[in-house]
């Protein structure tokens, strides 16, 4: 509900409970969500660089592929890993890389502010 755009109040006055509570609850499932993304990538054996709980990304280094990479959770999709690849289109405008997640590709926008 918070990443809906509600406060806190208004999700404490929804469920009948108290703001301590929903704040309680947020910070577990952020700390849980932590855990999880980290877990993954020390199971895929890469280097965290940073760690964004609130937006589920993880974003990291992977060593031997010599690739960096991102994990990402949603409830749609779960927890996937993306390996960037340093390919460039110049017919567009901005730059552009490929980023693999098996068994899907896409191809994603980029600037210097998310590499």
């Amino acid at each position: 509900m918070i990443g809906r755009g509600l406060s806190v109040a208004s999700i404490a006055d929804k469920l009948r409970s108290t703001r301590h509570f929903v704040n309680q609850t947020k910070l577990a499932a952020e700390a849980k969500l932590s855990t999880t993304l980290l877990e993954v990538a020390q199971t895929n054996d890469l280097q965290v660089t940073r760690l964004y709980p609130k937006e589920a990304i993880l974003l990291g280094y992977h060593p031997a592929l010599k690739r960096k990479a991102i994990v990402t959770y949603s409830t749609n999709h779960g927890i996937k890993v993306w390996y960037w690849h340093g390919y460039v289109f110049p017919e567009f405008k901005r730059d552009v890389k490929i980023v693999d997640s098996f068994p899907e590709s896409t191809v994603v926008p980029v600037n210097e502010d998310n590499v």
